[in-house]
C-alpha cells in the first residue's frame, strides 16, 4: 500500500506568501494501513495576525483554540498530558518527516501544499495531491453514468455542478458533514477528508 498523508490546515488567510499558517493535522496510514494522527499549532507573530484575513480569523475560531504554550513557537497538541511546546525548526522537521514520500490527500490539499511548501521551504511529498471531494464528484458522475445505461442525457450535465458544495457531495456519499464546532479545525477536516476518500476507494490505496 502507499503511504497517505490525510491533511488540513488552519492558516491567517489565502495567500501563503502573505498569511501565515497556525495548525496542521495529518493522519498517517502506513503501508500496512495503520493511522496515526498528529496536530500541531504554531504561533503566529503579532505582525502576522495583524495582517491576518478576519474572515481567516473567524472561520478558524482562532482566537478560542489557539493554545500554544506560554513562551513557545509552536506545539504537539497530541502529547501526554498536554501540548509540548517546541521550536520552529523541531516543528517544520517533525511535519516534514511524516510528511516524506506520502501522497497528500484531503479537500483541496494544493492550498495546503502551497502553504506548506512555503513554511518548509521544501515539498517532501509525493508530487501528486489527491483531492477527496473531487474524486467523489467524479465518482458520482460514474455512478449516475452507469444508472443511466451511458447515456448521459439522462441526467443533468452539469450534475455535480463544477463549482460543487464539497459537504452536500460528502453527504450524498454517505459520509456526514461535519459537526459546527468540528468543522475548520484542522484534525476534524483531516478525518472527515479521511472518512470521504473512504468512501469511494473502499478504503484501498
Amino acid at each position: 500500500m502507499t503511504r497517505l498523508a490525510f491533511t488540513d490546515l488552519e492558516t491567517l488567510g489565502l495567500d501563503p506568501w502573505e498569511h501565515d499558517t497556525w495548525e496542521i493535522a495529518v493522519i498517517l496510514r502506513d503501508e500496512n494501513g495503520q493511522e496515526a494522527e498528529h496536530l500541531w499549532q504554531r504561533r503566529p507573530t503579532e505582525l502576522a495576525v495583524v495582517h491576518a484575513d478576519p474572515k481567516a480569523l473567524e472561520v478558524g475560531r482562532f482566537w478560542e483554540r489557539r493554545a500554544v504554550p506560554d513562551g513557545a513557537w509552536a506545539a504537539d497538541m497530541l502529547a501526554e498530558p498536554g501540548p509540548r511546546p517546541m521550536e520552529l525548526s523541531e516543528l517544520h522537521a517533525e511535519v516534514a518527516a511524516v510528511l516524506a514520500g506520502a501522497v497528500m490527500v484531503g479537500s483541496n490539499p494544493s492550498f495546503d501544499a502551497s502553504f506548506l511548501h512555503v513554511m518548509l521551504g521544501a515539498a517532501p511529498w509525493h508530487y501528486r495531491t489527491l483531492c477527496a471531494p473531487t474524486m467523489a464528484a467524479g465518482y458520482l458522475h460514474g455512478a449516475l453514468t452507469a444508472k443511466a445505461g451511458g447515456d448521459r442525457s439522462y441526467f443533468l450535465e452539469s450534475y455535480p455542478p463544477i463549482k460543487f458544495s464539497s459537504y452536500d457531495i460528502s453527504e450524498q456519499m454517505g459520509v456526514p458533514r461535519p459537526a459546527d464546532d468540528v468543522a475548520h479545525t484542522a484534525l476534524g477536516d483531516a478525518r472527515w477528508a479521511r472518512d470521504l476518500y473512504d468512501a469511494v476507494t473502499g478504503g484501498q490505496s
